[in-house]
């Protein structure tokens, strides 16, 4: 299947899920749905609620016969930081991944943002500055790498490297001093400053690899524990899909789209 037939039934996937109707996807007899690392069936969560869908940017991958998105999903009216996806098996639907954020505006959340998805993702990467699929993993695992070690010398990070969380610009901005951490981050020392929260970066998983693009989009689930005596909000685990630029093997952009569960939650794949 190629990449515009899988981007293809991602469209048809979220066009039925606007509608709350399945019957004219084609499902696996097997097929499995999740919602915030739940496992629902077809009809159950975002299913009947209805959602509309903005700013939806998807990334596919022939050899997997997987694609991601992310974007905006709008429930009661309201906009909500959204991922999605799909696995594709002999022309049928076998799995669908929901991440539906519960956070979409404050120092590390702007939903608003994600309305207007940035066309570098989408930019062909030329030949001479690209990397093959193992160069693009290697790049997305180092990142997670750094935030489970707290070392931003461990991904490459390109000079014009930025990070967006559900939407929010927070890396090299001032917004962030207002934020618990009160700090302007690059983003080697947004992982410097998460050694106190010992992060566990777990079930790392890379569905789409795109050598043309380079992009690469990676589910994980990331465990922030408390730190004595300096509460925060984020404590818990991050589920998320990272999508990352790679660019002459370096990461020139990030975009997280993530959920707090509970922590040592699983996202269940």
């Amino acid at each position: 299947m190629t990449k515009a037939a899988l981007i293809d039934q991602m469209d048809a996937y979220l066009c039925a899920l606007a509608v709350g109707d399945g019957a004219s996807l084609n499902l696996s007899p097997n097929f499995r749905y999740s919602e915030n690392g739940a496992f629902l069936a077809v009809g159950e969560g975002l299913w009947g609620r209805a959602p509309r869908f903005e700013g939806i940017q998807a990334f596919a991958d022939t050899e997997t016969g997987q694609v991601v998105c992310m974007g905006v999903a709008f429930l009661d009216g309201q906009p909500r930081p959204f991922a999605q996806r799909l696995l594709v098996q002999d022309g049928a639907l076998a799995e669908a991944e929901t991440i539906v954020s519960t956070d979409a505006k404050g120092h590390f959340a702007d939903v608003e943002q994600l309305l207007k998805p940035d066309i570098l993702y989408t930019a062909v990467v030329p030949p001479s500055r690209r990397v093959d699929r193992a160069g693009l993993r290697e790049a997305a695992d180092r990142y997670w790498e750094g935030l489970e070690q707290s070392d931003g010398l461990i991904p490459r990070f390109n000079y014009r490297c930025d990070k967006y969380d559900n939407g929010a610009k927070t890396t090299n901005t001032l917004r962030t001093l207002l934020s618990p951490d009160g700090k302007v981050h690059s983003c080697a020392s947004a992982l410097n400053d998460t050694r106190a929260a010992r992060p566990r970066a777990r079930e790392r998983r890379y569905p789409v690899l795109d050598t043309e693009l380079g992009v690469a989009g990676s589910f994980v689930v990331v465990d922030f524990h408390p730190i004595p005596d300096h509460p925060r909000p984020d404590a818990g685990a991050m589920y998320m899909l990272g999508v990352f630029k790679v660019v002459d093997g370096e990461l020139r952009i990030i975009d997280e789209i993530r959920e707090f569960l509970p922590l040592g939650s699983s996202a269940g794949w």
